[in-house]
């Protein structure tokens, strides 16, 4: 089954396409890079499904040239994407991350036990039970059934919903003014922002801060992260466009940091206008932004091309060992491989399957090239002679974790970045 069967999900009425920008309303886009159609990266196959057709959307990329704010051509029903979510916080090897992140908000915004937080998008309440731990009184928001389910169980009080200016509303008069609002790896995800920031601002104390992680754009221009692009993530987000977007709400930037989570990841310090004094580090960053030329239209037109060239030097290895009778597998089952596996158009015929931690995963099939999902532990006993890293952005952990494989000579495929094979190898035969 080498292909599988596919339907247009334009044509099943399952997305739309957005004609203006949903920052600043603009009509004025510059498309720079297509990725094709492509099935809903987090939608894993069951078995039962493999002979069933799977809907394929475009993944087409555009900038505004008002705002500079980058966004997918074609918005997917939310309703389909995440009312049933295979990504659980708790799964990631993110935990020093959220150790540091929560002793910051604690310290820095949560001053008196029992302050309200509340988090948009929460998962399975990961980081509210941290803060909860440290004395908050906590609240999430998430639309996932099967993930606020276990949320709940373990005492994280979740509401299943999405978040809006409505349900922000609801829950000041139910739980008083936030004095803390998170949303990690989220924003990115909503179509309505303006919804969005109002219910933010809705939500927030006078004095209340609200903190947000995304991938920043500048990752994509540096080191070609183009699977941070997938049907989920509406928007690749930069602090110009972030910056617009907040003013027209009456909130201001007030700081910033560039973390080193999975890649690199913005994240944004936000107050009421004035309410506190504006860090150097906002006016460091757009100065960066604009070095990488991410407000100069002629920058996203190099940068798709680089991102081709990537392409081709990636297939042409991976194919290249495959000639050479090498057994390639896998490695990570997450959204951001699924990208990588069929922008490369690489599936059965160059990888045996893909390996993943996460029990939810196993036993199921890659959409698009339903490669199949094996458990780490039977991967370890049935080694291939190199994994095509597709949770790149954990190598090092994981390097760590399959430290056996690599003493018996095992070696990773980057899909991603300078880097090719790793540990590095002095011929394409080692």
């Amino acid at each position: 089954m080498s292909v599988s069967p596919t339907a247009s999900g334009v044509e099943a009425g399952a997305c739309v396409a957005r004609t203006n920008c949903r920052i600043c309303g603009s009509r004025q886009f510059e498309p720079f890079l297509d990725l094709g159609e492509q099935p809903l990266a987090n939608a894993l196959l069951t078995r039962d499904a493999l002979d069933s057709p799977e809907l394929r959307y475009p993944l087409q990329s555009q900038v505004c040239t008002d705002c500079g704010l980058v966004q997918l051509r074609h918005v997917v029903d939310p309703r389909i994407l995440f009312t049933d979510y295979p990504y659980f916080s708790s799964g990631v090897p993110t935990s020093a991350h959220f150790a540091d992140y929560v002793q910051e908000l604690v310290s820095s915004f949560l001053p008196v036990p029992g302050g309200f937080v509340c988090e948009i998008a929460s998962n399975d309440g990961h980081l509210l039970r941290l803060l909860q731990q440290a004395g908050a009184r906590v609240l999430g928001v998430d639309p996932a059934r099967n993930i606020t389910a276990v949320a709940n169980e373990r005492g994280v009080p979740t509401i299943v919903d999405f978040f809006s200016a409505k349900l922000a509303d609801d829950i000041r008069r139910t739980h008083g003014p936030a004095q803390l609002v998170i949303a990690n790896n989220v924003v990115a995800h909503i179509d309505d922002h303006h919804d969005l920031v109002r219910g933010i601002a809705s939500l927030l104390s006078d004095d209340g801060v609200f903190v947000m992680e995304a991938p920043h754009l500048s990752d994509m221009f540096e080191r070609l992260t183009f699977d941070t692009i997938y049907h989920e993530h509406l928007s690749s987000l930069a602090l110009r466009p972030l910056t617009r977007l907040f003013g027209q709400f009456g909130l201001e930037i007030f700081d910033v940091k560039l973390m080193p989570v999975q890649g690199v990841s913005l994240r944004a310090y936000v107050a009421r206008g004035g309410h506190r004094r504006v860090q150097p580090s906002v006016a460091a960053c757009l100065a960066r932004e604009a070095a990488l030329g991410l407000d100069r239209m002629s920058s996203y037109a190099a940068l798709a091309r680089r991102i081709e060239e990537l392409k081709a030097d990636v297939v042409s290895t991976v194919r290249r060992l495959k000639a050479q009778g090498k057994r390639i597998a896998g490695y990570g089952a997450g959204a951001k491989g699924n990208t990588i596996l069929l922008y490369y158009g690489l599936g059965r015929a160059e990888l045996d399957y893909v390996t993943d931690e996460q029990l939810s995963k196993i036993g199921k099939f890659m959409p698009g090239t339903r490669l199949p999902i094996a458990d780490v532990v039977w991967s370890r006993q049935h080694p291939p002679d190199y994994y095509f890293l597709l949770a790149w952005n954990y190598k090092d952990v994981i390097l760590h974790k399959e430290q056996e494989f690599v003493d018996r000579g095992g070696k990773f495929i980057m899909p991603i970045g300078a880097e090719r094979i790793v540990p590095a190898t002095s011929s394409m035969t080692g």
